[in-house]
């Protein structure tokens, strides 16, 4: 492997690792969305419960 290969192979490697940040910030950002999206429709809403009579007639 001469020199030319192996600058090669280092500017690809850089590009991979500055990809793979940009990714998992990304994702981290998507992920952060969902979640706040998801408090958001859940706020105020309790599960469903049956209805009691409290009419004991």
């Amino acid at each position: 492997m001469d020199f030319y290969d192996k600058m090669h192979l280092r500017g690809k490697a850089e590009e991979d690792l500055f990809f793979a940040r940009l990714d998992k910030i990304l994702i981290d950002a998507m992920h952060e969305k969902q979640a706040k999206e998801q408090a958001h429709q859940d706020h105020g809403h309790l599960p469903e419960q049956p209805f009691e009579s409290t009419d004991n007639n």
